[in-house]
């Protein structure tokens, strides 16, 4: 009994156990498909983890972090006003550019005015908490703070003995101003030419900047000069002289000479005309390209590295000089910032330096404004001679972990390989996300390879309001990561028409994507351009493989060439609407993934691209002559569409194409301040 009882029991136990075992091996797989849809859902419900407003000058930056949202649908509305207004106004939705951040922009701000952002977040999946966020933010104070505090003089016949403090007892040097200054205090330095280096070695504050200004006629000099007449001794069909220094500058009269890195190079003076030189056992070699001995000329020989040099400094100003012939390595600088913050340069004339008029190596909130930039000879060297030679410069170049809110403006840019640089190698050091850079209303021109470059770490980098002509590319993104890059109203004329384009055989283009870097292009917003072109056989686009970007759009451009206006062999999403297109060339329009179209019609019906746009020739007023602005005739009045925040306040019944709306009560609708019919350069 004991055993049959025992026996019972175990039997019962086993039972139970075998059926939890089968209930869980039919149930739980049950419940599992219950729930994965719901733990998907909460993984794909998106939230609002942070938001921030970022003001610069004219423009600000929006950001939104979102949390979950892992299928990447969401979506965030902006809309804004300036403090104390009652209604919201939209602004163009955030652009998604990595799994967690959107990113924004706004134009046409006032400066030093407090603002307020309303951020709203949609999700087909759901929103996990609040559905909208909002956030304020002040642009800063578009001013030149006076430095009243003492004045130091330096005059061509000063004595660094002297105390500086009248023109009396004027300093020689401008350096031994600089060491003397302090905050609040201005260096007024006389015309006439300053052979050195200077460096600046202390701050000034918010209210008391260090102010540095040249008088005109006053120049900053990085060369040896060795004036016409000067012996020269002629050999193996070049000329030399004992120079046991090398350089890499060197200008001959006012021309820039290429560095060639044999004297077998030199004498085949590949690069052509002004001439070029060559270091070879302890002798400088020169030829020039007319054959005549360097006797009969200045030769300016660069021995000193940078113009000014501000490293760890802010709240500076350096204004009015002309500063030329820095380099006497291959980095060479006009003015070189590094990891300095809140510096203004402006109203200089910066001219025939290595690597770059201003370099900015980290830091934040520079102002580069109101200068000239120009380079006497690049413009005419072959692509391939230039490209990493010492002359592959920029007017601008920014490197390394650059900050937020650098602004480039009012300046003028010629002959430099490129013209702006505008974009560092990493994210900003201070844990931001958006560099906030703004490039407006600048004009370039003689570039032979990029106007703009915007390559490297971009996140939301404005460039509006430019005119560019006569350059290879005028902008490369390529590539620009994370993005977006904001193209708004400038105008590229005459693209192509360079050396590069038109003799040494490459491509050009409004719009440069190509590139070997595993990095994706971030999005790209091209919106009311003017881009028309007489250059022989060129395009408005041409978008070449290798390299991936996120997303290009398209809006309200006006695109005219020689050749097709867009070619597209790259795999990138573009999206195309409400532009005008036109093209000189017979028989042709567009080529998209090697099939050619025509026809805007059949285009549009094979690429359900420009599905609003409009074939016709742009009706520009006198483009030649630097007018762009649209006649009563243009087919590109009132056929653009409404853009919040980018073209409020058109005239009309549609916003008009192309950089500049037709208001007969106003010459230029969007604030360029060129002369009726004046050019640019």
């Amino acid at each position: 009994m004991r055993c049959s009882s025992g026996c019972s029991r175990s039997n019962s136990v086993s039972m139970r156990t075998r059926t939890d075992a089968l209930r869980r091996a039919i149930l739980l797989p049950l419940l599992l498909a219950v729930l994965a849809p719901v733990a998907a859902t909460a993984q794909n419900s998106a939230s609002l983890a942070a938001v921030e407003g970022y003001g610069n000058l004219e423009t600000a930056g929006a950001v939104a972090t979102l949390g979950g949202d892992v299928n990447r649908n969401a979506t965030v509305a902006l809309a804004w006003r300036r403090s104390g207004e009652t209604a919201f106004r939209p602004a163009q939705d955030l652009l998604r550019v990595d799994a967690t951040h959107l990113v924004g922009s706004l134009f046409d701000l006032a400066p030093d005015t407090l603002y307020e952002l309303r951020f709203t977040l949609t999700d087909p999946d759901g929103v996990t908490g609040a559905t909208s966020a909002g956030t304020s933010f002040a642009t800063r104070a578009d001013s030149l703070i006076a430095a009243n505090l003492r004045t130091f003089y330096v005059a061509p016949g000063g004595n660094d003995a002297n105390d500086g403090l009248s023109p009396a007892r004027a300093l020689a040097t401008v350096q031994r101003a600089a060491n003397l200054a302090q905050a609040g205090d201005l260096v007024t330095v006389a015309a006439g030419v300053y052979r050195e280096q200077v460096s600046l070695p202390r701050s000034g504050t918010p209210t008391l900047p260090i102010v540095l200004q040249g008088q005109p006629g006053a120049v900053l000099d990085g060369a040896e000069l060795l004036a016409a007449g000067s012996a020269w001794e002629a050999s193996q069909g070049v000329y030399r002289r004992a120079d046991a220094n090398p350089s890499w500058q060197i200008v001959a009269g006012t021309q820039r000479l290429f560095r060639y890195d044999s004297l077998a190079e030199l004498q085949a003076l590949a690069a052509g005309a002004p001439g070029g030189y060559c270091y070879d056992g302890g002798y400088l070699y020169l030829k020039l390209s007319d054959g005549s001995s360097p006797a009969t000329r200045d030769i300016h020989i660069a021995r000193r590295e940078n113009g000014f040099v501000a490293d760890g400094r802010s709240h500076l100003r350096i204004e009015g000089f002309e500063i030329r012939h820095y380099g006497s390595t291959e980095y060479g600088k006009g003015v070189y910032l590094r990891q300095s913050s809140d510096v203004i340069v402006r109203a200089n004339h910066i001219h025939d330096v290595g690597a770059a008029g201003v370099w900015i190596k980290g830091g934040a909130r520079h102002r580069i404004e109101d200068n000239r930039f120009d380079d006497s000879a690049i413009a005419g060297w072959p692509w391939e001679q230039t490209k990493g030679s010492s002359a592959e410069n920029n007017g601008v170049l920014l490197t390394d972990d650059i900050g937020r809110g650098h602004v480039m403006r009012r300046n003028r840019f010629d002959g430099a390989f490129n013209g702006i640089g505008a974009c560092g190698g990493s994210a900003p050091p201070d844990g931001a996300f958006t560099n906030e850079i703004d490039i407006y209303r600048n004009r370039f021109r003689r570039h032979n390879d990029d106007a703009l470059e915007p390559e490297g770490y971009c996140a939301n980098v404005r460039i509006f309001e430019n005119t560019i002509r006569d350059s290879h590319m005028a902008f490369a993104v390529a590539p620009a990561s994370p993005g977006p890059v904001w193209i708004v109203r400038n105008v590229a004329y005459d693209i192509g028409n360079t050396r590069t384009s038109q003799v040494d055989g490459y491509t050009s283009s409004l719009l440069k994507i190509n590139s070997g870097y595993p990095q994706v292009v971030g999005p790209v917003l091209l919106l009311h351009n003017t881009v028309q072109t007489s250059a022989p056989d060129t395009e408005a686009i041409h978008l070449l493989n290798p390299g991936a970007a996120s997303l290009i759009r398209s809006r309200n451009n006006l695109y005219a060439a020689t050749r097709n206006v867009l070619t597209k062999i790259n795999a990138v999403a573009m999206d195309a609407d409400y532009d005008l297109l036109h093209t000189s060339a017979a028989n042709r329009l567009a080529s998209w993934m090697s099939t050619n179209y025509t026809t805007l019609t059949a285009f549009q019906a094979g690429t359900q691209q420009e599905l609003h746009g409009v074939f016709a020739a742009p009706g520009l007023v006198a483009a030649a002559a630097g007018d762009f602005r649209l006649r009563g005739d243009s087919a590109a009045i009132d056929r653009g569409v409404a853009l919040p925040g980018i073209n409020d306040g058109y005239v009309g019944a549609a916003p008009d194409l192309g950089a500049f709306e037709r208001d007969p009560e106003r010459i230029f609708a969007n604030g360029m301040d060129w002369p009726r019919g004046a050019p640019p350069f």
